[in-house]
Parts: structure tokens; C-alpha cells; sequence
């Protein structure tokens, strides 16, 4: 199954970043694809649905041998929109074929769609009400049709959550700018209100019973959060944080920060064990700069932050391009 949690941030300089986990029981950190403008491409398997991308976009996925299409779990495009899916079990419901003047548009290609044609939060808004229809398809790296839900955001640093239902495609814009995994967002936001006594401030001592209590060292105010690895855990642990940390200054910072957050809900090989007895883990993580239209990430295996950026000399490349990920830990030996 695939976990996962994403968060938005803003620093001081009005920079904006959208952070994730990409949690699952197989490697999905191979390369950062390049897909310049101007380029078509399926967007569905069964209907072989083609779109001509608008805007040239970067993010973590692959180029389909059996179309030659690009399949990407987030990204940033060149007009600073950024992207996100993750895993929805249990509430993911999609049309059984596309709807009249729309594209037919597989799960796993929802994301290149999206970045391909969105300038800004309202095109997203308006490209799920009125172009696209999410199919019933099963990809075709996992064999099966994966159960999703998507996180955007753009330089506004306002966040959109999408999420197809049995009852309709759910487009959500007035979120926190946070999400993990099933139930649903409306729930988790909810869910919070059970933790309103959390708070980063140390608890002062209370007298009890002719006693004074003092709290054991620092920390006593976080007591009572979750620590599991559960979606509801990771979503109150992020949201707390996301909520209380200090404001990076700028975007380097940001990305810092969101390392740090994330670790709190990455997942070490062997904690999480799934039904078929494989390990979900934390493949890799990715921070996303609207703004300098960044992708910088770090893996399992090589916890090094590194950073492919949509440079004009990029942006004038007009074919795929994949930046091979180095999945071996780069230490610096001071000696």
C-alpha cells in the first residue's frame, strides 16, 4: 500500500513549498522526469485519451514503455503549480468511461494532466468540473487500480484537496494545506479538535494533593500526541508541526524545515509490515518550490537533498529527459 503525507509551508520571503512522503512497499525513486510544453501524450491506457502538454513540468515518476507517457506521483511546473497524489483505500471511486467533451484520464496520470495544462489553482479547479474524468483504469507498473486522492498548491500558497468519491469528485478549497491517507480530509480536519490541549509550550508546575508537580524535562506539552504511523497520526503529528513551527526565512531554510517535519512521519523499513508481509517504507521524500520552480528530494538510501530546477536552458529542451536518481547514501568523509 502506499502511505504518505504532504504539507504546504510558507517562509518569511513569501516563498511556497508543498513537502511529501512517498511511502510504499517498492522503490519509486528512479529518476525526475522532464516533460516540455508543447508535448502530447496518453493521459489513459483503455481510451488512449491524448492532451498536448501547455506548461513544462518536473517531478518523480517514469516514462511509460507502453506509451511513451509520463506517469509522475508530484511535481512543479513553469507557472509555479505543484502537485501531490497519495493513497485513498476505501474511498476512491472513479467513472467506469469519460463523460461527454472530456478526457478519459487513468489515477496515475491525473498529476502529468494536471501540470501539464494548469497555470494556477483556479485552472486545476476548473480542469477537475469541466475536462477531466478520472477512469476506472489499473496502471500498469502495479497492476491494479490505485485508490487516490491529490494535494495542489501554486504561488498563492493556498491549497486545493481533490478527492473522487462515490458521490463525485470532491474539490476542497479551504484546506490547511495538509494530508496523509484515508478517511477522508473533512474527517481528519475534524479529527484535530481531539487535540486541542497539545501545544509546543512546556506545562507549569500545579500543586496536587499538598504536592507540587513539576513535568518530567521539556516537552510535556506535546503529550498526548500520536506517534504511530497510522494516516490519522501522521495527519495530527504534521498538522501540529505545520501549525507551530518557527517561519523559515527563505527557501532553503524551507526545504531544512520540511525535512525535519517529514522525518517525523517517515517510515523505517520493518515498522510498517503489510498483509503480504512486505515492508511499506519511506522511499523518498520531496520538497517543491512554486516560486523558483524547484524539485529537491532525498531517499531512502541517500539522505543528501538534491534538486533538479526548471531552468530556461531546461524549459527549451523539447523531448522527456530523466535525471537519474543516485540510491546509494553520498557521505562527505572529513578525513
Amino acid at each position: 500500500m502506499i502511505g504518505c503525507s504532504s504539507f504546504t509551508l510558507e517562509t518569511k520571503d513569501h516563498k511556497h513549498l508543498l513537502s511529501r512522503t512517498m511511502d510504499f512497499m517498492m522503490e519509486m525513486a528512479e529518476q525526475v522526469v522532464f516533460v516540455p510544453k508543447n508535448k502530447t501524450f496518453a493521459v489513459s491506457y483503455d481510451d488512449k485519451e491524448e492532451i498536448t502538454s501547455k506548461h513544462a513540468f518536473i517531478g518523480m515518476g517514469s516514462i511509460q514503455e507502453v506509451d511513451n507517457a509520463p506517469v509522475t506521483c508530484d511535481g512543479v511546473n513553469d507557472a509555479g503549480v505543484t502537485a501531490g497524489v497519495l493513497y485513498f483505500p476505501g474511498y476512491a471511486s472513479y467513472k467506469e468511461k469519460a463523460t461527454d467533451n472530456t478526457w478519459a484520464v487513468s489515477p496515475d496520470k491525473v498529476i502529468s494532466a494536471i501540470l501539464s495544462q494548469a497555470a494556477s489553482l483556479a485552472e486545476v479547479k476548473e480542469l477537475f468540473d469541466e475536462k477531466i474524468s478520472i477512469v476506472n483504469e489499473a496502471s500498469v507498473t502495479l497492476k491494479v487500480v490505485p485508490p487516490l486522492h491529490f494535494i495542489f498548491s501554486d504561488t498563492s500558497g493556498k491549497s486545493l484537496i481533490v478527492e473522487p468519491e462515490k458521490d463525485g469528485v470532491h474539490v476542497i478549497e479551504d484546506s490547511i494545506g495538509v494530508m496523509t491517507n484515508s478517511p477522508d480530509y473533512h474527517w481528519h480536519e475534524t479529527n484535530l479538535r481531539n487535540y486541542l490541549s497539545v501545544q509546543p509550550k512546556q506545562h507549569e508546575d500545579i500543586e496536587f494533593l499538598g504536592k507540587t508537580l513539576k513535568p518530567f524535562s521539556q516537552g510535556s506539552g506535546t503529550f498526548g500526541l500520536p506517534g504511530d504511523f497510522t494516516p490519522v497520526s501522521r495527519f495530527v503529528r504534521t498538522a501540529f508541526m505545520k501549525n507551530n513551527v518557527e517561519q523559515p526565512a527563505d527557501e532553503l531554510s524551507a526545504v531544512t524545515l520540511s525535512h525535519h517535519i517529514l522525518e517525523s512521519v517517515s517510515i523505517p523499513r520493518g515498522i510498517v509490515v503489510t498483509t503480504d508481509d512486505t515492508f511499506d517504507y519511506t522511499c523518498y521524500t520531496a520538497y517543491m518550490c512554486a516560486e523558483s520552480r524547484s524539485y529537491y528530494y532525498a531517499t531512502y538510501g541517500n539522505q543528501r537533498i538534491r534538486c533538479v530546477r526548471l531552468t530556461p536552458e531546461l524549459e527549451k529542451e523539447t523531448d522527456y529527459r530523466e535525471f537519474k536518481v543516485q540510491p546509494k547514501e553520498d557521505i562527505d568523509y572529513a578525513n
